[in-house]
């Protein structure tokens, strides 16, 4: 917006503060009232007058002529001579509101007389008369503030504020209006309301009912933009005075909410239905009023802007296209600033409309200098304008010269072109050189199709042309013929360079392999593999059905390698485009795919394996370390296949983890062998076959392995499994050393997991003892006795090892002191009993305190059925206590 648009808005809220101030004069009866309504209304329609005489005057003065179109003259002046309206307006309301103050007088009163007035009528009384600057300044806040608001850059923001701030007006001033207060006539010390009586109310509401066909015309004819912002002032203004009036209760049948639906409603319906519409209108009426002045650049703009506001405006439109088509370069010499304002588009246009049809020879070189203004003032429309001097030179049949051009047209690798205004022309340069005359196309013709790069492009112009005209059969026999004609290698190296074509038919190419991926003849079937091979980089829906086809028609003439190299294409393809946004064949096809990958990668594997256990069998370690290594990326790639198998939806789930299990194994991998394991005894926890390799692989794991894993796989590793497994071999009486060592292994791997664990710490200290490692684990039970005792199963431990220590201190260490406290500590425990109290007796004997022996031998000798009955009386007869 410019600095007059700010000060347009100033002016009309400074209109509203002087009208408001000639308002508030509002004498006592009706019939002053018209006298001061008459008078001022006189002066304003005079400004305007001489503003509207001032504007017609310029126009004339500029070349209009009125009676060329009479109907459009009188908006033409409204909207060219805004600063002659707005000063008429403004200057007729100053002075309507100065001849009212004493200093006019001399002047004033002779004036009105003329018309029947006195001075009385037309004076300003006080206080109303002293609040001239305030109504100016209020007005001037007032108008900056509308300034300000129509600065609201989003339309709805403003649209939506506007409805709130009319709400505003029309309620403040309906609240607020009668207390406005002047001194009281007959009681100087007393004040009353300026517009107690309905009267002077009704008054007021006329006055500014008055006020609002002059603010519309200034906002009609102003330059600056029309907005919600005026209509929202209007409508405020509306409301206020339908309220003074008494509008609800004069009009029957009209409730009481009618002075703030009305505005509202008279917003919401001007501001999305009139408004639009009148801003393209105005615009576009100065468009054609300053073309027809010859003032083009002014007239681009406004075509320029009505179409900025509604792209479809078809008055916008056609006054833009008659402004270019008139253009001449004696006219762009004239106005050397309209070249900066052409739309080169429509320059164009000319242009070919100068050349579509056979052309004379001046109308070439009209068209010739347009192209070369294009090309220096707009290169990135270059490809069109050699288009054209393509056209230009063969209407004057000079063949070599447009051969010349249309090759470099053609070419993808012509410096400067812009791609997508060079696709735009593409197709229409490619029908010149096949289609076009004789000795054009005897120069280009088909065999142009041959150069590197070509095809593509012209299949690409096609399928654009279809997309754009699906009947042209021209562009539908290019199809036919280029798609029959392409090589795979020239769709691979357009990819290499631009990557995957975004205006290829891979549909049709699709329907053309199916064609002939059959056939007999193995030319044309490689033909319709690489048309399926194409097929399939594009349509990655329908990919793994597609590489399915050819993997299919490969391993039917032999060639494995190549077979699994197109289901590495479905994973591929499986990958990239979501397995589950797959149709539910294409993902059975991908799935199998996945499968069949894994088992020829394992197969592979083991071919590799066996020679690593030959070289074993056969002495050789570094043979065999290199073997493994060599078999162990097969098995890995076989992992991934299966993973992804299971992930991405496979129904053999179970399968799926054993199969996992066995290749980390293969791999010597048994830590992740061992989670997968147990991942299948989820869903069979009885299988034989994952029972046994669970027992194979914990007895692999090595401690080191699990502890640098122990983050990351210590929910997945069955501390209870390693528990439970060498608690039932501790608990055979036959276990020999290898079976102890297991043992051992596995309660060290369950400590990794649950470093503090009392039954881990009890089971290891066990496997010691059993293997004749008193001393560590003694000092095992030691460190479980002297830690917390947890609940449940910890609890239970910890007893356990309290009374196993007490046995060790008692019957191997000979530290009856040491035991009796043990005992006395696992006494507190519910699982104890008579045998508990048995110890106890024996270790305060082997103390030699007799009389602790004797209490606790009693004790036990209540239990009369208990097997250590006996042995208590034996021991109180040997105490001489029976």
């Amino acid at each position: 917006m410019t600095p007059w648009h700010r000060n347009e808005y100033i002016l009309k809220g400074l209109f509203f503060g002087l009208w408001a101030f000639f308002a508030l004069q509002v004498p006592p009866t009706s019939q002053d009232a018209w006298k001061d309504i008459f008078w001022v209304l006189g002066w304003v329609g005079t400004g305007l007058a001489v503003g509207l005489v001032l504007g017609v005057g310029r126009l004339v003065r500029r070349g209009v002529k009125p009676w060329a179109n009479w109907k459009a003259f009188p908006l033409l002046v409204l909207l060219e001579s805004s600063v002659f309206i707005y000063a008429g307006i403004m200057t007729g309301l100053m002075c309507g509101i100065l001849s009212g103050r004493e200093l006019a007088e001399p002047w004033a009163r002779p004036l009105a007389q003329l018309f029947g007035l006195t001075w009385d009528d037309i004076k300003h009384t006080p206080p109303v008369s002293e609040w001239l600057s305030f109504c100016a300044f209020g007005g001037a806040v007032l108008g900056f503030g509308l300034y300000r608001m129509r600065q609201i850059e989003d339309g709805r923001w403003r649209f939506l504020t506007g409805i709130g701030v009319a709400a505003a007006f029309v309620y403040l001033a309906s609240e607020y209006i009668l207390e406005i207060k002047v001194p009281d006539p007959t009681d100087a010390t007393k004040s009353v309301s300026l517009f107690e009586s309905a009267a002077s109310r009704v008054n007021l509401g006329i006055y500014l009912l008055l006020g609002l066909p002059f603010f519309y015309l200034l906002t009609f004819c102003g330059e600056a933009e029309e907005s919600e912002v005026e209509i929202m002032t209007f409508c405020g203004v509306l409301g206020i005075a339908l309220h003074l009036v008494g509008f609800a209760t004069a009009v029957p049948g009209v409730g009481a909410a009618a002075p703030f639906l009305i505005p509202i409603v008279l917003y919401f319906v001007y501001a999305t239905r009139v408004l639009p519409g009148l801003r393209v209108f105005k615009h576009v009426l100065r468009g054609f009023s300053y073309m027809n002045l010859g003032q083009l650049a002014l007239a681009i703009r406004f075509f320029r802007r009505a179409l900025e506001l509604n792209p479809n405006s078809e008055l916008a439109l056609e006054g833009m296209h008659r402004l270019h088509n008139n253009l001449t370069l004696a006219t762009l010499e004239r106005h050397p600033d309209l070249i900066e304002e052409l739309d080169f588009k429509l320059c164009l246009d000319r242009s070919t409309a100068l050349l579509m049809v056979p052309p004379t020879q001046a109308a070439r070189d009209e068209a010739a200098r347009f192209l070369d203004l294009v090309e220096k003032k707009k290169p990135v429309y270059l490809a069109r304008v050699d288009y054209l001097r393509v056209i230009s030179l063969v209407h004057a049949k000079q063949y070599e010269f447009a051969s010349e051009a249309l090759a470099r047209l053609l070419s993808p690798e012509t410096p400067g072109y812009h791609p997508t205004v060079r696709n735009q022309v593409l197709f229409d340069a490619w029908f010149l050189a096949i289609d076009g005359p004789k000795g054009l196309t005897d120069r280009m013709g088909w065999p142009e199709l041959n150069k590197p790069g070509r095809r593509m492009e012209a299949i690409g112009a096609v399928e654009r042309k279809l997309a754009a005209d699906a009947n042209n059969e021209k562009a539908k026999e290019y199809r036919n013929v280029l798609y029959s004609g392409l090589q795979e290698g020239e769709f691979v190296a357009a990819v290499a360079v631009g990557g995957a074509p975004k205006d290829f038919n891979y549909d049709y190419v699709e329907q053309l392999g199916y064609q002939l991926a059959d056939d007999n003849d193995p030319e044309r079937r490689e033909r319709g593999l690489g048309y399926l091979r194409i097929a399939g980089r594009g349509l990655l829906a329908r990919a793994p059905g597609i590489f399915k086809k050819l993997a299919d028609a490969s391993e039917k003439y032999g060639d494995a390698h190549t077979a699994r190299g197109y289901s590495e294409q479905i994973k591929l393809a499986g990958r990239t485009f979501g397995p589950r946004n797959f149709a539910k064949d294409q993902k059975e096809i991908y799935l199998n795919a996945l499968r069949k990958l894994a088992a020829l990668a394992e197969a592979e594997g083991d071919v590799i394996k066996a020679e690593a256990d030959a070289a074993d069998a056969n002495g050789d370690a570094v043979g065999r370390e290199k073997k493994d290594a060599e078999a162990r990326p097969y098995y890995e790639s076989a992992i991934t296949d299966l993973q992804l198998y299971r992930d991405d939806g496979g129904g053999a789930v179970l399968e799926a983890y054993r199969k996992i299990a066995e290749l980390y194994g293969k791999t010597r991998d048994a830590l992740n062998a061992v989670i997968n394991t147990a991942a299948a005894l989820e869903y069979s926890s009885s299988d034989p076959d994952l029972l046994q390799k669970r027992d194979s692989y914990y007895y692999s794991v090595t401690i080191e392995r699990l502890t640098r894993a122990k983050e990351s796989v210590g929910k997945w590793f069955d501390v209870g499994y390693c528990v439970k497994k060498a608690m039932s071999i501790l608990n055979r009486s036959d276990a020999d050393a290898d079976l102890l060592d297991w043992a051992t292994h596995l309660a060290r791997l369950a400590k990794v997991i649950e470093p503090t664990s009392n039954r881990v710490r009890m089971l290891e200290a066990r496997c010691l003892l059993r293997r004749g490692e008193r001393d560590g684990g003694l000092q095992l039970l030691e460190d479980v006795r002297e830690g917390p005792k947890g609940s449940g199963d910890e609890e239970e431990a910890w007893y356990n090892a309290t009374r196993l220590l007490g046995q060790l201190y008692l019957e191997e260490l000979s530290r009856p002191d040491l035991a009796v406290r043990a005992y006395l500590d696992y006494k507190d425990y519910h699982k104890s009993g008579a045998d508990t109290l048995f110890n106890i007796a024996k270790c305060y004997e082997a103390m030699n305190e007799p009389a602790n022996a004797i209490k606790y031998y009693n004790a036990v000798t209540v239990y009369e059925e208990h097997p250590k009955y006996w042995d208590a009386k034996e021991a109180l007869r040997r105490l001489g206590k029976e």
